[in-house]
């Protein structure tokens, strides 16, 4: 059986395709064989704390090569296998002249090399591998992703927690079902409620008491009635000169007071539910996200997304848009550059909504561009029960 002391892998852009081979076989020592250009100090720093973050002891070398000499290609990855024992190739990523060379060294001195399907993780052995033993599959947390595409998760923000207690679900579930009747207007009354919470007098966040003279509008009487009835608030009175309401708890209230939370909520529920119904199926999930581009978060002037959902399966990002309402073309924009920065090819995009737009040409345009963008879309999701929606959401979402 060979044991892989020495890992030369192929420096690539795609940080995933840099990692994958050394996350399966762990060897003592990786050399990167790259161009200049690629191989930068920011990534290669990105690799290293990748590593200690993983407690993964691991020695990195870099070796540049000349893009274009094929004989100094040639000769400085012979040299790495006269100076290391037990080495071998990794194909997964890389350029052409340099996929060459080392087709030739494998042939002529013994080296095993392999590639990894990233999407699979499937090892494909393509010479000299007959003795190189099966690994299992890897995976990689929402935070380990960010880091190695060299941004952060950012603590400053708040960051809520949602406690997924069997009661807040049901009472979701009824939320879910009160905005399904009408997303427009939930959307509509959401607003409402924050306007009215910015003008509360109570001095607390859950009791709710504001003057009608201090509001332009009224809530919508039909959903307070019915989220009232359900007891998700409580002591509603729409008689007197104020409005008063108080929420029954704190993760009620942040669906409640923002629009497209509820959507956001019932995606996340749904996924949180596959993945204790089926443990490997998704490896992490987390909703609102915050992340900082490039690692070093110093206040506002800084680039920074919110991303919806965040899935990780395997070493595959996911990430999920929710709209509870039209969808703009912005949204597709921003749902990829994103997933372009911290998932690079094998990322996944997904489009969540309850309807695209009710004119046919922007509907047929926003369908459009998420195809090119290969934006996967899953519309009209407040006309599916829950067993459609978790079925799709498996299907679809992986």
């Amino acid at each position: 059986m060979i044991i892989i002391k020495t890992l030369v892998e192929l420096f690539d852009t795609c940080q995933i395709e840099n990692v994958i081979a050394a996350l399966r076989f762990k060897p003592e020592k990786i050399v990167f064989v790259g161009f200049k250009k690629i191989m930068t100090r920011k990534k290669t720093e990105d690799l290293k704390r990748f590593f200690e973050t993983r407690k993964l002891n691991i020695k990195l070398e870099y070796k540049i090569v000349s893009r274009y000499d094929y004989e100094e290609i040639v000769a400085g990855i012979n040299e790495i296998i006269d100076e290391n024992e037990d080495t071998a190739f990794d194909l997964t990523g890389g350029k052409e002249l340099v996929l060459v060379a080392m087709g030739e060294i494998a042939t002529t001195r013994g080296v095993p090399m392999f590639q990894f399907d990233v999407r699979s993780g499937e090892m494909i052995r393509v010479k000299n591998c007959e003795n190189i033993p099966e690994t299992e599959k890897t995976h990689m947390t929402i935070e380990e992703n960010v880091a190695l595409s060299g941004g952060s998760v950012v603590e400053d923000i708040e960051h809520f927690k949602w406690n997924l207690t069997e009661d807040f679900k049901k009472d979701a579930r009824t939320m879910w079902d009160i905005c399904r009747k009408n997303c427009r207007a939930w959307n509509r009354n959401s607003g409402i409620i924050k306007m009215i919470e910015a003008a509360n007098e109570s001095g607390s966040e859950l009791l709710v008491r504001t003057p009608v003279s201090k509001v332009r509008d009224l809530p919508d009487e039909n959903i307070m009635d019915e989220l009232a009835e359900a007891g998700i608030i409580k002591g509603y009175d729409k008689s007197g000169k104020e409005i008063v309401f108080e929420y029954k708890n704190e993760q009620v209230r942040r669906i409640i007071a923002k629009a497209g939370n509820i959507l956001e909520f019932y995606v996340y529920m749904t996924a949180k539910h596959i993945q204790k119904e089926e443990p490997q199926y998704y490896d992490d999930i987390d909703t609102g996200v915050f992340v900082d581009w490039d690692g070093e978060f110093t206040g506002k002037s800084d680039t920074r997304n919110e991303i919806d959902i965040f899935i990780m399966r395997d070493l595959v990002p996911v990430f999920v848009s929710c709209k509870n309402g039209e969808v703009h073309k912005e949204a597709l924009y921003e749902l990829n550059t994103v997933a372009e920065k911290f998932g690079g090819e094998y990322a996944k995009k997904v489009l969540v909504c309850t309807y695209i737009s009710y004119a046919g040409d922007s509907r047929n345009y926003i369908l459009q561009r998420a195809r090119d963008m290969k934006i996967e879309v899953i519309e009209d999701v407040d006309k599916l029960g829950d067993e459609e929606f978790l079925q799709t959401i498996k299907q679809r979402i992986r």
